[in-house]
């Protein structure tokens, strides 16, 4: 009985930010145009300097870890718009999808952990700063959906309107950062091979 309730808790929650999530789409979803690589004036070939081990696991595990968090924030956005198809017929499986999301989003947040500063390859010291605060505006989105739909408090219509248009933002500049340090791998990435 405990767990209907919680269901249906979630679902009137849900309503509520899918509604949110719609308008902020519609209205004012900011495209968030990631500047492009600057083109340098050809020079002579030269020999490429050659990345060590540790900088390719660091690139590797970082490139991944950033496009998990990317398709999953987009993949929980998307479940979110398709609200009124699980409203009256499949609201469990709804539920489930969406406790399913936010827990393997959360799992992808943690593994974003491995690298201290101290463990970064000097040549990505750059690279890795982006890649911080790409994660910690992704954390905060987190938080954001999270306390929303998940938290003890049933928030006003208004309430949640505010919060979502905190998460898109957050979604946004979460998105600049994670483009800020793609770029600075393909400007390394000109340079080592």
């Amino acid at each position: 009985m405990q767990e209907i309730y919680i269901g249906e808790d979630i679902m009137r929650k849900v309503a509520k930010v899918g509604l949110s999530c719609l308008l902020a789409l519609t209205v004012a979803a900011p495209v968030v145009a990631i500047p492009g690589a600057i083109e340098a004036a050809p020079k002579k070939a030269t020999a490429k300097k050659s990345y060590t081990t540790a900088e390719r696991a660091y690139i590797k595990y970082q490139s991944d870890t950033l496009y998990k968090l990317r398709t999953q924030t987009e993949d929980l956005i998307k479940l979110l718009e398709k609200y009124d198809e699980y409203e009256n017929k499949d609201a469990e499986k709804f539920v489930v999808l969406f406790i399913n999301k936010v827990e393997a989003w959360d799992k992808t947040l943690k593994q974003t952990e491995k690298y201290r500063p101290q463990d970064v390859p000097g040549t990505l010291k750059k690279a890795h700063s982006f890649f911080t605060e790409a994660r910690k505006h992704n954390l905060a989105a987190y938080q954001l959906l999270s306390n929303t739909i998940l938290g003890e408090e049933d928030l006003s219509d208004a309430q949640v309107d505010k919060e979502m248009d905190k998460f898109f933002k957050e979604y946004a500049l979460f998105k600049g950062k994670a483009g800020s340090f793609n770029e600075e791998i393909n400007r390394l990435n000109k340079i080592y091979k």
